[in-house]
């Protein structure tokens, strides 16, 4: 066979491998009703505070302190501003048609661990409730954008774990009150310190270099039995530090199954862990006009950033879109792509990225594409796309393959065709059929990151993925860092894991 019909041969293997996982395509909420509703109770046994009862049989909301959020389950009041030292404890979000209530006992909630709870509280009036006097007044306030009162005054009290009582807004002692308060707390407990992240993705420079790995949390079988906490512990005794996740956007801007989200956030955000949101764009419409798939993906991410701004710091905008407008070849020139599609995916994905910027100018924000599809990426730019990092997905066969075309490293290759830092968002083994299949896996892996965390470019590799998906397509069984020994009960780690917490 020829040199020429070798490296075709050798393409269409890679680009079929690529295409055969359809990550982005089949999404995480694939749960039954009562399988989500299980889950579910387990999931909020992570927050420092749960079992919230009030005396109006209201049912008030356990959420995140962060700003953007709403503090009130009956009213569209959000807050502006909040002490860095306080950002994302747990908050119970209360009604404002309670601010009346006069009782003693008005509310109780359980905290799973000694803490500092505050309660937010109305700053016009002239005498606090009598339960409230003995607790401590802060100089910090929480910032918010209802006209009438622009701020409320902060007050601590630290309790041990177990149930805490509190009066009404409105009962004895209290004088000028017109608003109902809330509450958030801080557990007593150390955390981990965070692990360093690229400092200059702007720049395209890098001073350090995280890793991490994909998983399915929201919704998947293999990752409901297992705590968030847990996951992110798994993740930290590795030394990894990004945790990638597949999010659909509901109608919103919102996060489905919040339920689960907001516990891996928090055990995340404790323990120097980033998220990486990859923004499933479900609402992409090839047969859409130019104009309309910029407005379409624009809305996507203006709702998008006014729901997660608090949340997250990077953005990879879809999964994998240069397969779908491919129609063969490298991918490393025009001809390989139907070029109306390749238009209207760089309309919506510059719509999205213009979207989350207006509304958040710090994003960071990333498009991937994987094999040698570098023009996919050079068209994004040359339509003027600003994203921020270059991500790239590279599995195994990939790697093979490029090291018999010469090209032995793919990070150089992407170097020196983009000015901008690079991040393996997906680095994977395919599950070949051999005995030896984990120490297989473990030497991709640990080779692969040794190599390219030489070049100052690469911010990041994240692995796929943390389980194995016993229930999934053949193609998805077996990517894990870890292993099912008794279905969903039971995991340990593979080789590779091991290699990583040996070497972290």
């Amino acid at each position: 066979m020829s040199y020429p019909k070798r490296i075709a041969l050798f393409a269409a293997l890679a680009f079929s491998f690529s295409a055969c996982k359809k990550e982005a395509t089949s999404p995480d909420l694939t749960l039954s009703n009562n399988a989500t509703t299980s889950f579910a109770t387990s999931a909020t046994s992570s927050s420092v505070i749960s079992n919230v009862v009030v005396a109006s049989g209201l049912t008030n909301q356990v959420s995140v302190l962060i700003k953007g959020s709403a503090y009130y389950i009956d009213r569209n009041y959000a807050i502006t501003g909040v002490p860095d030292s306080l950002a994302n404890l747990d908050m119970i979000k209360t009604a404002n048609a309670d601010k009346s209530n006069a009782s003693s006992s008005y509310m109780s909630f359980n905290l799973s661990q000694a803490s500092t709870v505050y309660v937010a509280f109305d700053p016009r009036a002239t005498s606090l409730p009598t339960w409230l006097k003995a607790w401590t007044k802060l100089k910090a306030t929480v910032s918010l954008n209802d006209s009438k009162v622009t701020y409320y005054a902060l007050y601590s009290k630290v309790f041990d774990a177990g149930t805490v009582k509190l009066g009404g807004a409105n009962a004895s002692g209290a004088a000028g009150i017109l608003n109902q308060y809330f509450v958030f707390a801080k557990a007593k407990v150390k955390t981990s310190a965070p692990i360093a992240t690229p400092s200059d993705e702007t720049t395209g420079s890098t001073n350090s270099f995280m890793l991490g790995v994909n998983g399915h949390s929201l919704g998947l079988p293999a990752y409901m039995t297992v705590s968030q906490e847990d996951q992110i512990s798994l993740l930290t005794k590795m030394g990894m530090s990004c945790y990638r996740q597949n999010i659909n956007i509901n109608s919103d801007g919102s996060i489905p199954l919040s339920n689960i989200f907001l516990p891996l956030y928090k055990a995340a955000s404790a323990n120097g862990v980033t998220i990486l949101p990859m923004i499933n764009t479900t609402s992409l419409d090839f047969s859409a006009s130019e104009s309309s798939a910029y407005a379409t993906g624009k809305s996507l991410g203006v709702k998008t950033a006014t729901k997660n701004a608090g949340y997250f710091k990077y953005y990879e905008l879809g999964n994998e879109i240069d397969n779908k407008v491919l129609k063969g070849g490298n991918g490393d020139v025009s001809t390989d792509y139907d070029a109306n599609k390749l238009k209207i995916a760089a309309a919506y994905l510059k719509g999205l990225d213009d979207g989350i910027k207006s509304i958040q100018p710090t994003a960071q924000t990333m498009i991937d594409a994987g094999w040698l599809h570098y023009y996919f990426l050079q068209y994004m730019i040359s339509y003027g796309n600003k994203f921020n990092i270059v991500a790239w997905h590279w599995y195994s066969d990939m790697e093979a393959t490029a090291t018999r075309i010469k090209i032995p490293d793919i990070s150089l290759k992407l170097t020196s065709l983009f000015n901008k830092p690079i991040w393996f968002t997906e680095v994977g083994q395919r599950p070949d059929a051999v005995a030896n299949i984990e120490q297989v896996q473990s030497d991709f892996l640990s080779n692969f990151v040794k190599k390219v965390k030489k070049n100052p470019k690469v911010g990041a590799v994240l692995c796929y993925e943390l389980f194995d998906e016993p229930e999934r397509a053949s193609a998805e069984k077996s990517f894990g860092l870890l292993k099912w020994t008794s279905m969903y009960d039971k995991y340990s780690m593979k080789i590779v894991a091991q290699t990583f917490v040996a070497n972290k």
